[in-house]
């Protein structure tokens, strides 16, 4: 019974997803296939090159919070642990927890404690979702702009926004507020393990929830006596959004289209919001159709608003995805010589002060 939960908690959101994309691709197959036939190899080459600016943000973003919490990894290490961790949500829909456990276990092998871990994502995702939810802001004005009228897209902006900031500002008041994170930290706790245990019959011990907590707390009176140092992150967060929006921009090109700033940001914004869909790996499928019907009813054609947002699945999450699975087996190649003479010492995080710092 264990093994079909498993099974169904894996395959179930990738059939939900294809079953998307087939209800999606199969009416205008045709006029589809011509489409990226057609499509312009030196705009795409464009729109691959950057997907790498991208990821290559992502890598500096983890790199510099880490050297701000006193633990500097080399780059190419940290740029592998942020591609590999983010890449890992696209196969497992697990609303982030699979990426997080990745990454938490890649710096934990080498010498970064859980808790810098979870402070570092959790000020990357609160950067990320804030400068997201400008981002949306901004398609919903430059939309209003060009089209001065209060439709349905307009109020579905503005509820994204609402949705994203709410979203970004309760992390954030989780992680100055001790006392609400700590109550909402054991809630997660217990939470967690009623989830583990229906699945595994296994629970997390209290006293390594205690050792977290303790490690996450001093993770973040770190970040607070460094607070303006996160200028240079916030220059990589803004840098990684524009590259991935001038994927998408690139990628209409390539099939023949001319997009506005409003039109484009517009679009993008309502497909980035699928993304976070729980269920779903990646947001596969949700995407696409939230990207392909905002921008079919802003007039671009239907077949050419799919195929740019294929071609923007396939660069920004299927590529990288691949090339992923070769980066972490560098990682782990690379990974601190294994104690055979204390294994029970191999798998063990240090805690706070016996990593690197600065």
């Amino acid at each position: 019974m264990a093994d079909l939960k498993k099974k169904l908690l894996v395959y179930l959101p990738i059939l939900i997803s294809a079953g998307i994309l087939a209800w999606l691709i199969y009416p205008s197959f045709p006029a589809l296939k011509k489409t990226l036939a057609d499509a312009s190899g030196g705009w795409l080459a464009v729109s691959l090159l950057f997907a790498v600016s991208s990821y290559t943000c992502m890598g500096l973003t983890l790199w510099e919070v880490l050297s701000i919490l006193g633990f500097r990894l080399p780059f190419w290490q940290t740029g592998g642990i942020a591609l590999v961790s983010t890449t890992v949500n696209y196969f497992f829909s697990s609303g982030g927890v699979s990426g997080f456990a990745t990454r938490a276990h890649l710096l934990c092998k080498r010498r970064v404690p859980y808790g810098i871990s979870v402070t570092s994502s959790v000020v990357i995702s609160v950067l990320i979702y804030l400068v997201l939810s400008l981002i949306i802001l901004q398609g919903v004005l430059l939309r209003l702009i060009d089209t001065p009228r209060f439709d349905l897209t307009f109020f579905e902006g503005v509820i994204g926004v609402m949705l994203i900031l709410g979203f970004a500002f309760s992390l954030t008041t989780m992680l100055f507020h001790h006392e609400l994170r700590s109550s909402w930290g054991r809630k997660i706790y217990h939470g967690v393990n009623h989830v583990m245990y229906f699945f595994s019959k296994r629970e997390i011990p209290e006293e390594t929830f205690l050792d977290f907590e303790s490690q996450l707390n001093e993770g973040i009176h770190k970040l607070h006596e460094k607070k303006f140092e996160l200028q240079t992150v916030i220059a990589y967060v803004c840098a990684d959004w524009i590259s991935t929006i001038f994927i998408l921009y690139f990628a209409f090109k390539a099939v023949g289209v001319d997009i506005s700033s409003g039109v484009l940001v517009t679009g993008f914004a309502f497909g980035m919001l699928m993304t976070i869909i729980p269920i779903l790996p990646g947001g596969l499928g949700a995407m696409e159709a939230a990207m392909t019907a905002s921008y079919a009813q802003m007039g671009i054609p239907w077949e050419k608003a799919l195929a740019a947002a294929l071609i923007f699945r396939l660069f920004y999450y299927l590529v990288p995805a691949f090339f992923s699975i070769f980066i972490y087996w560098g990682l782990k190649m690379s990974e601190p010589f294994y104690d055979y003479f204390h294994p029970d010492h191999n798998d063990e995080c240090p805690v706070l002060g016996e990593g690197e710092g600065r």
